[in-house]
């Protein structure tokens, strides 16, 4: 009897001690543990690598250009975010055909992917919420390029990382940097023979450097 009120008595005290630690931590960084919504509309720079490897040798790289986007958090917790993004860059491209000169244009490329940020918030000096971040997610990036030739498509699949730092302004606004690789995954279309007399393809790696800024708005 007296063992089974002491375990009661002692489950009692440990929902009382989470309950009001969870509350200190809300009051702490001034967040509600119900999810909560941000866009971020940002500006910046990419450098966009080799990303089509077409038969006879045949090849077409891109250049730095600016980029347009937004991100969309879902944030589950303070340190876990579901994250959503879409982004637009045109940038230069050369085209190589092998014993010609390099043909010069352009292409434009879009970047989607969905992505899960883990947080480290703390607190600044001057009593602000400050919160250094990592991405990691799965999309795709689509590309039509256009020159002297003609048009084209191509897509592929790519998956993300990257770092970023989110600065308060205001409850409702603040500053997101961050800093990103997209690595596009093609497939060479020129095709080999492999050592069991099978036609193959190489798998392409393509690394796609972004660069960006924007104010993360709080909805």
């Amino acid at each position: 009897m007296h063992t089974r009120t002491a375990l009661i008595a002692a489950a009692l005290m440990s929902i009382t001690i989470a309950g009001t630690a969870e509350a200190q931590y809300r009051v702490r960084y001034r967040q509600s543990s119900e999810p909560t919504i941000t866009i971020t509309p940002y500006f910046g720079y990419s450098y966009f690598g080799h990303y089509i490897n077409g038969p006879l040798g045949t090849s077409a790289s891109g250049s730095g250009a600016p980029l347009t986007g937004a991100q969309v958090n879902l944030n589950l917790t303070p340190f876990v975010s579901l994250v959503g993004n879409a982004a637009y860059g045109n940038t230069g491209l050369t085209f190589y055909v092998p014993g010609g000169l390099p043909t010069r244009g352009s292409s434009g490329v879009w970047l989607f992917d969905g992505d899960l940020q883990l947080s480290a918030p703390f607190r600044g000096m001057q009593g602000q919420i400050i919160k250094p971040f990592a991405q990691l997610g799965l999309g795709a990036i689509d590309y039509t390029t256009q020159n002297d030739i003609g048009s084209t498509s191509s897509a592929a699949f790519a998956f993300n990382y990257g770092v970023g730092l989110d600065y308060p302004i205001t409850r409702q606004v603040g500053i997101r940097i961050l800093a990103k690789d997209y690595v596009a995954h093609w497939t060479d279309n020129t095709a080999h023979v492999d050592p069991y007399g099978y036609s193959a393809y190489n798998a392409v790696f393509t690394h796609n450097f972004a660069i960006t800024g924007g104010l993360k708005l709080s909805l």
